[in-house]
């Protein structure tokens, strides 16, 4: 059931990578830079961003800025990443084991594994698996792969996870609703999502985000959710805490739009309801 989720994930998933270096780069004033239209359907956004879609540029920086994190002696946490480090140590203390497995959809090259690896005692053993593309996954395995951190190209229904974590990803999948749904089905006790686009909208936005060729010739649907359908979405798990990223937004039609996060937990009760038929 979950294999097909990872053929959701589209090539520009480490975007986030170029939307760090948009704020330091100069834009080419005549390039068209930032979310535009309103679009009925993927298929309908994916025509506007043409042979722009497929493009590796962002890749190798997400490659570059991944090394310099294995390599730092020291952690730097941002104002992005806290919320993420603080709700995944909560999720580390309650599950209470010196083993901890975890899936990372859409992980990159492991930056999330490095982080966390260089805060977390070394009593603390991890099993870290990266889904991503194929080309993002075999990058990860040849260079950053090691004991603890694994990637694939698609996800085994098998594998055992005590946490799932996505981050900045639903945003660019072509049924982002439908996937959220799937990473919830799996048997975790900890789900944590962070860097979801909400706004007060009554439905989802579809636009087309085009990043600017300072960082790299790229276009890619880019959806911004209505908090109603995301919250809706989750709602087969209990949410213990939600944030928004104060650091994090990005324009739509001149307005900022926040981004916000979410750790979810299985609902109390749910497990013995189903398992007594009620």
């Amino acid at each position: 059931m979950l294999k097909s989720i990872i053929k959701e994930l589209c090539p520009p998933v480490v975007l986030r990578a170029a939307r760090a270096l948009r704020k330091t780069e100069p834009a080419t004033t005549s390039a068209k830079v930032g979310f535009f239209g309103n679009y009925g359907s993927f298929d309908e956004a994916l025509k506007d961003c043409g042979a722009d879609y497929q493009s590796d540029g962002i890749l190798d920086i997400t490659r570059r800025n991944t090394e310099k994190i294995r390599a730092s002696d020291q952690a730097e946490i941002s104002p992005v990443l806290a919320p993420f480090l603080s709700s995944f140590f909560l999720a580390i203390s309650a599950v209470g084991r010196e083993t901890v497995s975890v899936i990372d959809y859409g992980g990159a090259l492991g930056a999330h594994y490095f982080h966390v690896r260089r805060l977390l005692p070394a009593k603390y053993k991890l099993r870290w698996m990266v889904v991503d593309l194929p080309r993002t996954a075999s990058i990860g395995r040849e260079v950053f792969g090691n004991e603890e951190l694994s990637f694939a190209d698609e996800l085994d229904p098998s594998v055992d996870a005590d946490i799932v974590v996505a981050s900045c990803v639903f945003q660019v999948l072509p049924r982002p609703h439908e996937t959220i749904k799937q990473l919830l089905s799996i048997d975790a006790s900890h789900f944590i999502f962070p860097l979801i686009p909400l706004t007060e909208l009554d439905d989802d936005r579809l636009t087309v985000e085009y990043v600017s060729p300072a960082v790299a010739t790229m276009s890619i649907p880019h959806w911004f959710f209505s908090r109603r359908t995301i919250e809706s979405s989750l709602s087969s798990r209990q949410q213990i805490s939600t944030w928004r990223h104060a650091e994090y937004t990005n324009p739509v039609d001149g307005k900022p739009c926040d981004y916000f996060g979410y750790h979810l937990v299985p609902i109390r009760g749910a497990a013995n309801d189903a398992s007594n038929g009620l």
